[in-house]
């Protein structure tokens, strides 16, 4: 018996001093959500495809990628924990504009996924991609899969907001995405959202459209004016959001939205602004005074 106790003391003993299992590995990557990161990952990739100019790059908050254009093919590097390898993708080079990666604020990826998240009421599997958006224009995009509304951020990173055209801040950043450096022939609203139209040539025009919850895209029309231009910038952001809050309600419509045209055709001098609600309509001059019954 004794023996037997001293066999089973010497088996407790050694299980005692057994060394314990590995501990399962974990993570310590940072967050390419914090502050810094991004950019360092992003600076990895750019040095290994030797080219800071892309057509994509994907950063989400623990992988980034990056595809660049190689002898007219589209090349992807992935980068995850510091190492940077090839990666599969569906991206192609069909002519899509190429940018410099540098010129895009990643500085704080983070801030940019929490003011989507705001947006949306989702922050699952964010996404931040930097991709063509509308005929050479190249813009940060924010979605989350179950795929929620894709949040746009210029490239110092800034949102581009959801605006309400009767609100004098989403008036004047609709002027300011329409309104890019020229005359314009007209200024307006309709159900695509505020709009800028620019003579390109004495036979071509060219709209640009800030819808309300998209970022501006242009396209071009075969189409003569003889309108004369003006600058926007005469053009106030506060006047034209309280005419269009109280249009409905002079019309005797409250629940309509009203249109809008900001164009010379009276000849004045300057140009006048058409409110309409339905078949009604008001013009009123830029200090926003009712000059109706003087025009047509």
């Amino acid at each position: 018996m004794a023996a037997i106790c001293a066999v089973v003391a010497t088996m407790v003993a050694g299980c005692a001093s057994a060394p314990a299992p590995p501990p399962t590995p974990s993570s310590s990557a940072v967050p390419l959500s914090q502050p810094g990161a991004a950019d360092g990952a992003i600076a990895q990739l750019v040095s290994a495809a030797g080219t800071n100019l892309a057509i994509r790059v994907a950063i989400t908050q623990q992988t980034a990628s990056l595809t660049y254009v190689s002898d007219d093919e589209a090349v992807t590097l992935g980068w995850q924990d510091g190492a940077v390898s090839p990666e599969d993708s569906d991206v192609t080079y069909v002519g899509q504009t190429v940018f410099a990666v540098s010129s895009f604020d990643l500085s704080d990826v983070g801030l940019m996924f929490a003011q989507a998240a705001a947006l949306t009421g989702s922050s699952a599997n964010q996404q931040l991609q930097i991709n063509e958006y509308n005929t050479g224009r190249v813009l940060m995009t924010v979605t989350t899969s179950p795929e929620s509304q894709t949040i746009f951020f210029r490239s110092d990173a800034t949102i581009i907001n959801w605006l309400s055209f009767t609100m004098t801040d989403g008036m004047a950043e609709a002027l300011r995405d329409v309104a890019t450096g020229g005359d314009v022939i007209a200024l307006g609203l309709n159900d695509q959202g505020f709009y800028a139209d620019i003579r390109v040539d004495s036979a071509t025009i060219e709209r640009v459209v800030r819808p309300a919850k998209l970022p501006a895209y242009s396209a071009l029309r075969s189409a003569t004016s003889n309108l004369t231009a003006f600058n926007p910038n005469v053009v106030s952001a506060a006047i034209l959001a309280g005419l269009l809050t109280q249009a409905p309600i002079l019309a005797g419509k409250p629940d309509a939205t009203a249109t809008m045209v900001i164009d010379n055709r009276d000849n004045l001098g300057q140009p006048a602004i058409r409110v309409s609600v339905g078949l009604s309509t008001r013009v009123y001059n830029l200090a926003g005074v009712d000059i109706t019954s003087q025009v047509s």
